[in-house]
């Protein structure tokens, strides 16, 4: 029977046994770890490991409810992390493979990342169970985990960030400012020279993904081909040596702050991921808190009334048991009476009869008498 396919089953058999199923389930009370409430695969463990407990020949100590409970409690929250790191990696992989093309600038990736960890903690604080603190500690293992994926994510789009705008600084570099180091095409000029390292540079920051890849790029370029550029012009006898110093100082200026704003962009992205993710964890441990204490006003309101019932059901076996006490003594009473009854008609029959004997007695007597002095007569006349 348990090899049947559902669909070969017959239709009415099917309904029949999904409504006893329904019907069992709607009357079960739920199930409570502490404050938390115990689901689906968490009491069919619970269950089993009972069951494999007692069922253990070897097993010698009795059965400790608080350890297993314990025990469920851990397997519930790996089980909530694991399903929950699968579905943020899973969400992560479709959105940054299928539906966006990597690079893509950081904020989108910070909405992609908040999305995706928003379902993975509505999985996890869904499933999960135990005491605010056990909880708590739970939630730091499943931060932990998604750090690190969301690490490979961020330096898949680092790199991809990287790679595409050195393509943009190599392609302006090559197109304004290397055409013009060439023997064939030299700059005429120092002004010349500049131009065309402002035409770079302006042309990089229209078409750069800003971000601090793309600051880091024009940093290098700064710190590595500017220098090498200033020197071969200064070489060709188109710079002069205090140009060459000021133009250095700038270009050091230039590249300190853009390397502090790329420093600065990603500490402000680190603050505010951990600011969303503390706002989110403190948002979900807050309905969490609430459904323990909804639960634990239900365990009480379960308490409450079970002891009415309780107080209840005693107050009617205590009424029927005076109920039957009564109906004994009122039994009791009714055959005394009757007793009484028997009695009395016993008597009466006893006297009825001794008066009937009596009379008899006396009747016989009479009749002896009488023939007595019918004798006796007899007797005389017969003397005479």
């Amino acid at each position: 029977m348990e090899d049947a396919v559902t669909d070969e089953l017959d239709e009415d058999f099917v309904d029949e046994v999904e409504n006893a199923v329904k019907s069992i389930y709607s009357q079960l009370s739920l199930k409570y770890i502490g404050s938390s409430t115990m689901k689906g695969s968490a009491f069919v463990k619970f269950l089993n490991d009972i069951v494999e407990h007692m069922n253990k020949s070897e097993t010698s100590s009795l059965l400790s409810i608080p350890s297993e409970y314990e025990s469920i409690i851990q397997f519930v929250a790996q089980e909530a992390i694991k399903e929950a790191l699968g579905i943020y990696q899973e969400q992560m992989d479709h959105l940054l493979n299928e539906e966006v093309k990597l690079p893509i600038l950081w904020d989108e990736f910070t909405e992609i990342h908040n999305n995706c960890i928003s379902e993975a903690n509505k999985i996890f604080f869904e499933k999960v169970i135990g005491s605010p603190t056990q909880m708590e500690n739970f939630v730091e293992e499943l931060n932990e985990e998604i750090f690190k994926f969301k690490g490979e994510f961020t330096k898949r789009n680092s790199d991809e960030l990287t790679a595409y705008n050195e393509n943009i600084a190599k392609d302006y570099w090559e197109r304004y400012v290397k055409i013009g180091l060439n023997q064939e095409t030299l700059f005429e000029s120092n002004d010349e020279f500049q131009e065309a390292l402002k035409a770079f540079e302006l042309a990089y920051e229209k078409s750069m993904m800003k971000s601090p890849e793309g600051d880091k790029i024009i940093a290098s370029y700064m710190q590595n081909q500017y220098p090498t550029a200033i020197e071969y012009m200064t070489q060709l006898g188109r710079m002069n040596a205090e140009l060459v110093k000021v133009m250095k100082a700038k270009e050091e200026a230039e590249t300190f702050r853009l390397e502090a704003s790329a420093r600065e962009e990603e500490f402000r992205r680190k603050i505010e991921a951990q600011k969303y993710e503390r706002e989110e964890n403190e948002r979900n441990f807050k309905t969490k808190m609430e459904e323990l204490q909804a639960n634990i006003d239900q365990q009480n309101k379960s308490h409450e009334e079970m002891k009415e019932r309780l107080i209840k059901e005693r107050d009617i076996a205590t009424e029927k048991y005076n109920q039957k006490l009564e109906q004994l003594h009122n039994e009791m009473l009714e055959q005394q009476r009757l007793n009484e009854e028997d009695k009395r008609k016993l008597l009466e029959q006893q006297q009825t009869n001794f008066e009937q004997i009596q009379r008899e007695t006396e009747e016989a007597n009479r009749k002896i008498t009488e023939e007595l002095k019918r004798a006796i007569t007899l007797r005389e006349r017969e003397s005479h």
